[in-house]
């Protein structure tokens, strides 16, 4: 059996690279339509809200942060 700092290291690892991953592939994407965009990023961003209201560490609440910093770019604008 794994302890619990196994667990949160392996958690935060596969987090950060889900947030990197997800954020890249969201604004990346920019000929798709905005939806999937959006759920790529809020998928992971409601992960990391939940991890860091359990383990309380601020690495989730700055990978939150990271995902919150592109939504503006995600978001459809009006001329669009």
């Amino acid at each position: 059996m794994m302890n619990a700092e196994t667990v949160q290291f392996l958690l935060t690892t596969l987090m950060e690279l889900a947030t990197l991953l997800c954020a890249y592939g969201a604004v990346r994407l920019y000929k798709k339509k905005w939806q999937p965009r959006m759920v790529l990023l809020l998928v992971p961003l409601l992960i990391n809200a939940v991890c860091y209201a359990v383990y309380r560490t601020t690495v989730f609440f700055y990978l939150g942060v990271i995902l919150l910093l592109c939504i503006p770019f995600v978001w459809p604008r009006k001329s669009a």
